[in-house]
């Protein structure tokens, strides 16, 4: 076996699949327990609710209720800053390493705040807390069993991000995906194979551990029965994915609207009040109809068995929407994945029922057209749609009608391009940077490394690296001695020249040192 392998499997495939198939096996574990308590802590808010609508003068004790439950969170968050808001705009920055965390801390605290707001009924998701634990398994793996390569932490805990995504959708396939198209917008041999090890290594340890409990590892519980969609009828893909198109861009620009407005006009007022707000008005909004609380599951089965009425939809929509934009940013704890499936499955049933009622669709088209707007939506709202195309074969089994499921996705993603909005995970992500960096000065450095003979760089192309932030490879000056290796990638004694732009030069420099060995 040549050496440039021998370096190869050494230094890049061993610990790939070592790492991320324990980061895997202790992600399943840790988000088995969390699914298995937010289902029933949501059965439980469920419950207490459909006793408060028959006996009304229960209702000052759930609002005194929701109110404490706001005041833990806002404890929890204070603690625990990284458990604020979405989990995955926090993972993102976390694996491209733009913020740090304590992962123990991240852990130890998501759970319980993530169940405050299911019991609370604000309509977030779970997949959310699920991707962002993982990824502190993943850096807490690193921490334990790699103390010497800390440059393996992003890479791993891009593993437990795809296999915390995974064992909260039971779509593994889509996990992969997210790490390459919404995670670092990049592709790598590298993340490939820490993202589908963790990815697979988590979902087949949910399948056996989910039935133990009763539970399922997919994330939806019912089957969606489609019919082969004729070319004749790739209008209703068409016009679902345009009206998704529009409306996520409507709802984003809602949702910037929302952000700015809390970042300066509510910067007054205290994080408990507004929290203890948001919880006392979901409860006070709870009690006229389960519908507008919840992760939205159970009116996605609702809207494929055909039961909610266009009218009842709307009102869901509106209603469940500003809830969740307004929860997002003032910081509560939850996902936006599972709400945004929800509300392009209102998209889509809206569409369909319009198309059925003035006679241009068939009925037994119902179903797919949903399944479309849920797809479309999605890739609308994310700008992700290779993962949303993958997700309608995972979640949905639309192999048949993959053409029209793909119509609808580039109609919708062509639509929202064209009017130019961010996605709010990007909306995020930037006002967390600026509130990270007020006050700071940063500045532009050209300096050169020299690759030490035990690096993690060794053996690796540049390309599957992950370098700091705003850090770039200008020049590989190769060595004599090692010249004749350069096919293998980076080589001991290499110099690097590195253009980066940083707001803490001390702390950039400690993680290229990580990569390239002490200067």
């Amino acid at each position: 076996m040549e050496k440039s392998q021998l370096t190869y499997i050494k230094n890049i495939l061993l610990p790939c699949v070592f790492y991320s198939g324990i980061t895997g096996i202790l992600t399943a574990c840790l988000i088995f327990l969390f699914k298995l308590a937010a289902s029933k802590t949501a059965r439980l808010s469920a419950d207490i609710f459909a006793y408060v609508r028959e006996n009304p003068a229960f209702l000052p004790v759930v609002i005194i209720g929701a109110a404490v439950l706001g005041l833990i969170m806002t404890l929890i968050i204070r603690f625990s800053p990284g458990c604020k808001g979405g989990g995955i705009p926090t993972s993102i920055l976390l694996l491209r390493g733009l913020i740090s965390f304590t992962w123990l801390k991240s852990i130890f605290l998501l759970f319980p705040a993530a169940l405050l707001s299911y019991l609370g009924g604000i309509p977030l998701g779970t997949e959310g807390p699920a991707v962002q634990m993982g990824t502190a398994v993943g850096k807490g793996t690193v921490r334990m069993f790699a103390k010497k390569h800390l440059a393996w932490e992003r890479f791993i805990m891009t593993g437990g991000a795809s296999a915390g995504f995974a064992a909260a959708t039971g779509a593994p396939l889509t996990a992969i995906f997210f790490s390459f198209e919404e995670a670092h917008r990049r592709f790598s041999p590298t993340l490939f194979i820490t993202s589908a090890v963790s990815a697979v290594t988590s979902t087949a340890f949910m399948q056996l551990l989910c039935p133990l409990a009763g539970l399922s590892p997919a994330l939806f519980h019912f089957s969606a029965e489609t019919e082969l969609l004729p070319l004749i009828y790739t209008f209703a893909a068409i016009f679902t994915g345009l009206m998704c198109g529009f409306i996520g861009a409507a709802f984003t620009k809602i949702y910037d609207l929302v952000h700015r407005f809390v970042d300066s006009k509510l910067t007054r007022l205290s994080p408990a009040s507004k929290i203890v707000t948001v919880f006392v008005s979901t409860a006070l909004i709870g009690y006229f109809s389960q519908g507008f609380l919840g992760t939205g599951e159970s009116i996605i089965e609702g809207i494929f068995e055909g039961h909610a009425a266009w009218k009842l939809l709307v009102i869901y929509f509106c209603v469940r929407a500003i809830i969740t934009i307004v929860a997002n940013n003032i910081g509560i704890t939850g996902g936006l994945f599972v709400p945004m499936l929800c509300f392009g499955a209102i998209i889509g049933a809206l569409c369909a029922k319009l198309m059925i009622a003035v006679g241009i669709l068939p009925q037994e088209h119902y179903n797919i057209t949903v399944i479309i707007g849920i797809c479309a939506f999605l890739a609308a709202t994310s700008r992700t749609p290779i993962m949303a195309t993958v997700f309608s074969i995972e979640a949905f089994g639309c192999t048949q009608n993959l053409i029209p499921v793909m119509a609808g996705i580039t109609v919708a993603y062509i639509t929202i391009e064209t009017i130019g909005i961010h996605d709010f995970t990007d909306i995020v992500m930037d006002s967390k940077l600026k509130r990270l960096h007020k006050g700071k000065a940063d500045k532009i450095v050209d300096r050169s490394f020299t690759v030490a003979e035990d690096a993690f760089a060794v053996g690796k192309q540049i390309r599957d690296i992950l370098w700091p932030p705003e850090c770039t490879v200008l020049s590989v000056k190769k060595q004599p001695s090692t010249h004749h290796h350069s096919k293998t990638g980076i080589s001991a004694g290499d110099i690097l020249e590195l253009h980066y732009h940083t707001y803490d030069d001390c702390e950039t420099v400690k993680n290229i040192e990580a990569i390239l060995g002490k200067q």
